[in-house]
């Protein structure tokens, strides 16, 4: 009921408030589906219930933005129904349809009050902007850029791009520096966010970074442990999948999933399921060149050995032909060998009266003197 002083009637800030409330609630009498960005879930685990902040954008601008809450066992149904479908909790950053009701109150304002989420709708805006990413990137030519880049054939100095904490970078350096693995490789590790809305700008930086030294890198890693399709919706982002097909230096990804392969992996270089798999296709590619090498010292030593042997074969050969020609050899067969003047006699011409000769036999030597020539 209103007041009047000096002549101005007013409500109190409660009147109105209340009023306020009693036309809201008379209009909005059943609950409704809205969609939103969920900017922040604001879950407390004390109480149980969540008050999110739920925003609309158009391109980067905020245009709504609203408070909502989800009683606790309310955040319990849904949550559990999220994660059976989504393999995801409900988390900050995605986009969903939620079923509510007005709630308007004096001392907090106006509110919705969220009674169900739609996990399938997220599911599907994700892979709504998943396809979006993959026909603008083919149509700007770009899908092959990276992976037409020619890996070295040993990547042994790794730009990793991750978090030190994290379970997948450890499994991945588990790998590479195992003990009884030969291979000594340079890595660095340069942090970046992995999921949420940050996580694409944080990305971008690392990248950006890497970039500016990309000359004493073979190649660039970005290693995230497991998660669900919610977990990974910003490696479908386009401006995050442009950088990695662009990159100058060739970018694998092992980011750990089972299920679709976002479109960051597609463009990349190289992509494994896990950083484990990752790991062991890089140290997979020494142990191949490691065999190469035994390989061709192998062929080589056959191919010398081959050759030493018909060496050999023709060296015996021309043995056994001067063997026959030896002058002893001659001489043991019945045949003489005369000189003269320590010059072999080839014939009588050579010879006159009174040349001395020695005659060599095989058992002894005669020395003669030429009386006669015929």
């Amino acid at each position: 009921m209103s007041k009047e002083e000096n002549g101005i009637k007013y409500f109190t800030l409660l009147e109105a408030l209340t009023s306020i409330q009693r036309t809201l609630l008379s209009r909005y009498t059943s609950s409704f589906w809205v969609k939103a960005d969920l900017m922040k879930l604001n879950h407390y685990v004390h109480s149980g219930h969540a008050y999110p902040d739920l925003v609309e954008k158009q391109g980067n601008k905020i245009v709504a933005q609203a408070r909502a809450l989800i009683w606790k066992d309310d955040f319990i149904r849904i949550n559990q129904k999220f994660v059976s479908i989504t393999k995801e909790e409900i988390k900050d950053g995605i986009t969903i349809l939620l079923y509510c009701r007005v709630q308007f109150d004096a001392l907090y304002g106006l509110s919705l009050r969220i009674i169900d989420i739609d996990p399938l709708f997220t599911l599907g805006e994700l892979e709504k902007e998943r396809l979006e990413t993959i026909n603008l990137i083919k149509g700007e030519g770009l899908w092959n850029k990276n992976r037409s880049l020619a890996l070295p054939l040993l990547p042994q100095r790794l730009a990793i791009i991750s978090v030190q904490t994290s379970k997948g970078y450890s499994d991945f350096m588990n790998i590479i520096n195992e003990e009884k693995q030969p291979y000594k490789l340079f890595t660095m590790l340069f942090p970046s966010l992995l999921q949420g809305d940050n996580a694409v700008d944080s990305l971008i930086l690392a990248l950006d970074t890497i970039e500016i030294v990309k000359d004493h890198f073979d190649a660039v890693l970005i290693i995230r442990g497991g998660g669900g399709d919610i977990g990974l919706s910003c490696y479908n982002n386009y401006e995050l999948v442009k950088r990695i097909a662009t990159y100058p230096l060739p970018v694998l990804t092992g980011i750990g999933h089972s299920t679709n392969e976002t479109v960051s992996e597609m463009v990349s270089n190289k992509t494994a399921i896990t950083p484990t798999e990752l790991a062991d296709f890089i140290i997979k590619r020494f142990v191949a060149f490691d065999q190469q090498l035994i390989d061709i010292k192998q062929n080589l030593f056959a191919l010398a050995t081959r050759r030493i042997e018909n060496e050999l074969q023709i060296l015996n050969h021309y043995q056994k032909i001067l063997q026959l020609l030896d002058p002893k050899n001659l001489l043991k067969r019945g045949y003489s060998i005369s000189y003269l003047e320590n010059k072999i006699v080839k014939s009588a011409l050579e010879l006159k009266k009174g040349d001395k000769l020695i005659t060599l036999f095989a058992d002894g030597k005669v020395i003669s003197t030429v009386n006669e020539k015929e």
